[in-house]
Parts: C-alpha cells; structure tokens; sequence
C-alpha cells in the first residue's frame, strides 16, 4: 500500500522547484529584457504565446508540461487576472502533439521496433492524427483565443541589456538542457532554485514558501498515488486483452473492442501504457489497423483522470475543468475521425 502512495512522487520535487524558480523571475522580473525584445520583434502577442508554447512544448524531457507551465507562467498575468485560463490550454496543447511524431518518445520508439515499421512508414500512419492535432493548436490559439485575452504582463523597456538576458534566461536554459542529456530533473531545477536564490538574494523562507502552489503539489500528489494503484493491475487488463476475441467482422465488435481498449488507456492515464496496448491489439488483429487502436487510446489517455498534466493547468492556471473537456474532447474526437476515415475508407 505505502509503495503505491510514494512512488515516483520525487516528480513533487521538480514542480516545486519550477514554482520556487519562477516566483524569482516573476518577483525580480528576471525575463523582463527577453519579453521586450520579444515584445519588439513580434506585434501580435498570440505569436509569442505561440512561440513560447512551441519551444516549451517540444523540449524531449519528462514533465514536458510542468517546465512549459513555469516558462508560459513567467508571461502570464496574476491570479485572477483576465487570460490567465488560457494559458493552461495553451500549455497542455503546446505539450502533448509530441507523442504522435518524436523520434525520442516512446510512443514512437515502441511501434517501430515491435511492428517492425521505419520512422517514415511511421509518419506517414500518423500524418492524418498530427495534421489534425496541429490544426487544432494553430486554431485554438489565432482563433479561439483573442488578442485581448492574452495579457502579457509590461516591462520598463528603458535599460534593456544583454547581460541580464545571460544571468536570468541563459541558466534557465541550462537547467533545460542538463534534463535533456539526462540528468534527473529535480536536480537541474533545485540547482537552478539555488542559483537563482543566490542572484536575487531570497534567503527568506516565508517568501519562498509562498511561491509554491500547494493545490497543485496535492492534486499531483493524490493523482500520481492513485495511477500507481490503477497501473499495478496492468498485466491484468493486457491479459483480458490478449485472450478476449471480439468479432471485428461486425460493427457491434469493433465498437465493443474499441469502448472498452479506450477505457483501459483511460483508467491509466499513461503514455506508455496506452502505446503498448495500441501494439498489442495490432498484433492481434494486424497493423493495417494500429492507427485506429493508437487514435482510440491517445483519446483514452488525453482525457484520462490518472493524466496529471490537466490538474496542473486547473490548479497552475485557474483553467476551468469545462474548458479542458471541451477543447480535449473535440482533440479526441478529431484524431479518432482522421484514423477512422484512414483506416476504414
């Protein structure tokens, strides 16, 4: 029971030190000279939402979403403030096409070596998915989202210097950086806290304290506890899986397979878990049909309770549940649309 409830909980720790990092760079305004270049360089502030989301969201590191929400919440307007909500739709968007075209994701990795297919053949399945999925972001983002809703905080652009870019941005980068060659993520960002501690002189605990935000560390804390209690029973679903045989001549058996596959990527919330019952189920009923099996699970997992990166918008960004649902409905029903008409048509 105890081993359920902690592990992997050390992720607290990375999302701690991305709250600490950036209550420093909002308090101190340590981005302040890059948004004013930015700011300068580009007139729409969609765009730099854009930009922002688009680096953030393609970075090859675990967490994805965590780092992207510190980046966009460094930009971002206070709590309660009017636009902050968008940005938890921004950032889970900006952070999930991933899954769909990374050489680096395990997602891709797993179906190539156990389907025996190269990363172009790859590609060309999932082209109609990630065609869908990138449609969506642009669209949400230049249309749903207005330029008024998007309030990016001002800066005094009266003494912009290079050197402070060096000191506030350049070891944020860094801590990016050292994530990717694979050093654990707690340690790149508590050293960054650290860093960043040294340079603005924050040594007072209580101010420290009250960058972290505890709705979002408990909501991570309870949703991490209870995907290691449901992804313990994974052998049990791939064995149901695996021995139960649906009738996939008829309409009834494809519905029942595919209800019942999304609900086990739904109950796990993993993206490891949803991939290799993707691979499973084209090994028992053939490749032609794994871009069907992967849009129905990629569904399952998007809107998964277990999938901690929408409470960390909800709590992060204040984003209504609402606005997820809707927006991560539709995802799901448009990948699932692209793979049927690939797949069937």
């Amino acid at each position: 029971m105890i081993d359920y409830i902690i592990a992997n909980q050390i992720y607290l720790l990375y999302i701690a030190f991305i709250m600490l990092s950036v209550g420093m760079i909002k308090e101190h305004n340590l981005f302040a000279d890059v948004y004013v270049y930015l700011t300068k360089a580009f007139k729409s502030k969609r765009l730099i939402v854009a930009l922002m989301s688009a680096f953030s969201g393609i970075l090859p590191i675990p967490g994805r979403v965590t780092t992207s929400a510190g980046l966009l919440d460094t930009m971002a307007p206070d709590k309660g403030s009017k636009g902050r909500e968008k940005y938890g739709i921004v950032d889970y968007l900006s952070t999930h096409h991933y899954y769909l075209w990374s050489p680096l994701e395990k997602t891709v990795i797993v179906p190539m070596g156990a389907l025996g297919l190269t990363y172009g053949a790859l590609m060309g399945m999932l082209a109609p998915m990630l065609v869908v999925s990138i449609a969506l972001i642009v669209g949400y983002i230049f249309l749903k989202v207005k330029e008024e809703d998007v309030v990016i905080r001002e800066f005094d652009d009266s003494s912009f210097k290079i050197s402070r870019i060096t000191r506030g941005l350049i070891p944020f980068l860094a801590a990016i950086g050292g994530v990717i060659y694979g050093v654990a993520p707690e340690w790149c960002f508590g050293a960054l806290t650290l860093y960043y501690m040294i340079l603005t002189m924050t040594w007072d605990y209580k101010k420290l304290l009250s960058y972290i935000n505890w709705n979002v560390i408990i909501s991570v804390f309870v949703i991490i506890a209870l995907s290691n209690f449901a992804r313990g029973y994974t052998n049990e679903i791939k064995g149901a899986l695996e021995t139960t045989i649906f009738d996939t001549q008829s309409v009834v058996g494809w519905i029942s397979l595919s209800l019942i596959s999304f609900g086990a990527s739904f109950i796990l919330g993993s993206s490891g878990r949803f991939v290799a019952i993707a691979v499973l189920l084209s090994a028992v009923y053939g490749v032609e049909y794994f871009v069907w099996f992967f849009a129905v699970e990629f569904a399952g997992y998007l809107m998964s309770p277990m999938h901690k990166c929408a409470a960390i918008g909800m709590t992060y960004f204040g984003t209504p549940f609402k606005k997820y649902a809707s927006v991560l409905g539709l995802w799901g029903v448009s990948v699932m649309t692209a793979a049927g008409l690939f797949t069937f048509v």
